[in-house]
Parts: structure tokens; sequence; C-alpha cells
């Protein structure tokens, strides 16, 4: 049995690069192009990194409101019962980060650095870095997650959730119906707009969902095998994951025997019982959720759950410029509404956040040149990837107009409604300063 809850945190502020910036650029406008095409519903020109960058694309060291992402990530972790945080990431990333701390504090946390390797950028070597840091149980999880989730505030039910005490991986699936439960009413109530690729089918509860993958992963270091933890993340996103779990199990013959009940199950059943919720759906991979936590755990020899949560920060990660678009819309809404304070009425953290952008980046700007003119900076990035219009003008005012000024609306009335009673339950100003 695991201890019964979570107190330290591995947070990644790094990702994989291309080599060549035409290579990476290509990929994105590729990405988008197809997603246009298709008729999705969410169209992403992805922010990549490539080794002959002169300025590190790299999407964690974006401005919000002025502020980097990552400090928003940092706030997050440092507000909650999280005692230990390793961050990864590159020499920019250090530099912002010393910096937050030295001007917000600590919060009381044991906060540490560990430098990505640029020869090695894949989520094992992730993990194993930030492993190094930390002085972990083997009846012990921790939380890894990427830091490009701005708003992902209310972890407590991640860190604290009953079911750690008896399972060594649990995925926090993003389920599209639970976080915006009026879709089919109101479109624009679906703030932030995601393409779910995957879907599953709750026996208990009779419920079919539209599921995207987890960006937050509760998990036993000891546990898990790492190779297939990196296998598992590679096919997350194309719908290969049952194949690449089925080429995999079949190298390890006594548990390719133990699934074999489980994929005739899934080939039996899984495609007659889904029409029964909706006949013309299309996916690229679904599974019955008691099938994949058999599945999952014997795949990968431990035990694992998921949680289909209802909380749309969870999904609302930085990966692409229209991710970036929202969230510049949803601050300077807050803005508009509430003067300069207004990030602190849609995020709890935002009394650190905007006074690190007082104190702080002023002297970012001189340190760091993607700051220097982070305006001039992002148009060009914009037009690079054949974006449709300039965010900034030349004097570095916003100008971009808002593709769906509706859900800016109902995004703002949702972060401020869950922010209010946080704010009442956190001392989050004083908490900081007194680190």
């Amino acid at each position: 049995m695991n201890k019964p809850r979570i107190d330290k945190c591995i947070v990644s502020f790094s990702h994989n690069r291309y080599r060549l910036r035409k290579e990476a650029d290509t990929a994105s406008i590729g990405k988008a192009r197809r997603e246009i095409a298709l008729g999705k519903n969410g169209v992403s020109h992805l922010i990549l990194r490539a080794e002959d960058d002169d300025i590190d694309q790299l999407k964690f060291l974006f401005l919000i409101h002025g502020i980097p992402i990552m400090c928003y990530s940092l706030a997050n972790l440092m507000t909650s019962s999280l005692r230990e945080i390793v961050v990864i990431g590159s020499e920019e990333v250090r530099r912002v980060m010393d910096l937050f701390l030295d001007i917000v504090g600590t919060a009381g946390k044991t906060i540490q650095f560990v430098h990505e390797d640029p020869g090695n950028l894949s989520l094992v070597n992730t993990l194993r870095l930030g492993r190094s840091k930390l002085s972990v149980d083997p009846a012990e999880l921790v939380l890894f997650q990427p830091g490009d989730l701005p708003f992902m505030w209310d972890i407590e039910k991640v860190i604290r959730d009953k079911d750690i005490q008896n399972h060594n991986l649990i995925l926090w699936l993003n389920s599209r119906h639970r976080m915006f439960p009026r879709i089919d009413e109101d479109g624009d109530t679906e703030f932030v707009r995601r393409n779910y690729h995957y879907r599953g089918i709750d026996e208990d509860a009779n419920e079919r969902h539209e599921i995207k993958e987890p960006n937050i992963y509760p998990i036993n270091l000891a546990a898990v095998e790492p190779d297939i933890i990196e296998l598992l993340h590679q096919t997350r996103k194309d719908g290969k994951i049952l194949k690449a779990g089925f080429t995999k199990a079949l190298t390890i013959p006594n548990r390719f025997v133990e699934l074999l009940p489980v994929f005739a199950y899934h080939l039996w059943n899984f495609n007659a019982d889904l029409k029964r919720f909706r006949a013309d759906d299309t996916y690229q991979f679904g599974m019955h959720v008691r099938n994949f936590h058999r599945g999952a755990s014997i795949l990968l020899n431990t035990s694992t759950a998921t949680k289909m949560h209802d909380d749309p920060a969870f999904v609302s990660d930085v990966d692409a410029l229209e991710d970036w678009e929202d969230f510049e819309f949803l601050t300077r809404h807050a803005f508009k509404q509430h003067g300069e304070e207004g990030l602190t009425h849609i995020h709890p953290a935002g009394e650190i956040l905007l006074r690190f952008k007082e104190q702080g980046m002023g002297r970012l700007k001189k340190q760091l040149p993607i700051y220097a003119d982070f305006p001039a900076y992002l148009n060009a990035v914009y037009r690079s990837l054949e974006m449709d219009g300039a965010p900034f003008d030349n004097a570095g005012n916003f100008i971009k107009p808002a593709r769906r000024p509706r859900c800016v609306e109902y995004a703002y009335q949702w972060y401020r409604q869950k922010t209010r009673p946080e704010r009442r339950q956190r001392a989050v100003g004083s908490n900081a300063a007194s680190g």
C-alpha cells in the first residue's frame, strides 16, 4: 500500500526540439492545415522548438498578460500542499525561476532545479533527472506534470486522491461533457477547444465519454516500467496506443497471454456498445473503462486507475498559438473588468504573479532576448507559421480580435466563480510573502 498523499512533484519546462526551424514550422503548419481540412473542433499551430533557433522558441517562456507561462505553473504548485518541487528546464528557465523565487519567495517549499539534457529530451530521461533530486519511498507516488498549464491550480483533489494508496499510476483523463456539460445546448460554453480522439464507455454509470489524454500523472516511479511509460507517451496523441500496447505485449509473452481476453472483449463488444450511444461516432481509440483498467494494469504490471474529471483548467494547456491567444484574451478581459488587479479575480495566485510582473519583468527584458521585445518576437512567430494577422501592433499593443467573444466571457465567468471560494480558503499572498 502506498502513502496516502503526494507531497513531491516533478514539473517539466522542457520538450523535444526539431533539428531545423524549417522542419518545425513545416510540422506545425501541416498539422493545422489537416485539422482545418477535416473541420476539427480545435485547430492548433503548435509552438515547437528547433536547434538552430537564435531564440529558443520554448512555450513555457511565452508571456500571458506580460508574465511567463512557467511562473503561473510555479505559482500553482506553490499554493498547493506539496512540499518538494523539482523543476526541469533550460538555462533561460533557471534564470526566470531564480528571479521569480527571489521576488515572491518559496512559500515554505523546497524547490530545486535540474538542467534539461539537450541530447536526450525524452520523457523517461526527464523523469530520471527529476527523480535524482528527490528522496522517494518505494511506496510513494509523485506528481509529474508539464509546465504549460497556467490555470491548473486546484490540484489538491489529485494529490490527496483516495486511490493513491492502492494504485501506482492514475490517469486524470479529460472528459469533454463533464468539463462542459452544456455544450449540446450552447457550444460557446466549451471555452477550451480541443480535439477528443478517444472514447470511453463507463458501464457502471452507463455513460459515453469523449476523452483527451491526461496532462498530469500521479506515478510511483519505482513500480512503473520506464520504457512502457515512454511508449504510451509517444503514442498518446495519434490514436495508435492500442496497437503500441499490443506490440509491446508481444515482447513479454506472459503478459501477452494475460491480455488476450482484454483484446478479445474489446474487439467483440466495444463498437457495438458504442453505437448504443451514438451510431455515427468517429474516433481513433476507445475502450470500456473497466476493460482499460484491466489491460493497462496487465501491460504496466502494476495497478492503474483513471479519473474522468470536470475541471477545464486540466485540459487547458498551451501547446499552440491558439491556446496562447485564449489565455491572453481571458486575462485582458479580466483587466477590462477590474483594472490592473483583474488577474486576482480569476487566479488565486494573481497577487504573486502581478508582484513579479512589476518587480521582475523589467530585469528579465534586459537579461533574456525573448523578452527584449516580446510583441515583435511573437509577431515574427505568427508570420513564420502563416497565422492570420499579427497579435500586436508596432507599439506593442495587443490588437488581435477574439475568434469567439462569447467563449472569452464564459471562460472569465468560470474562472471567476472558481477562484472566489479558493481566495477565501487560502491566504495566497501572505503565504508567498512568508516564504
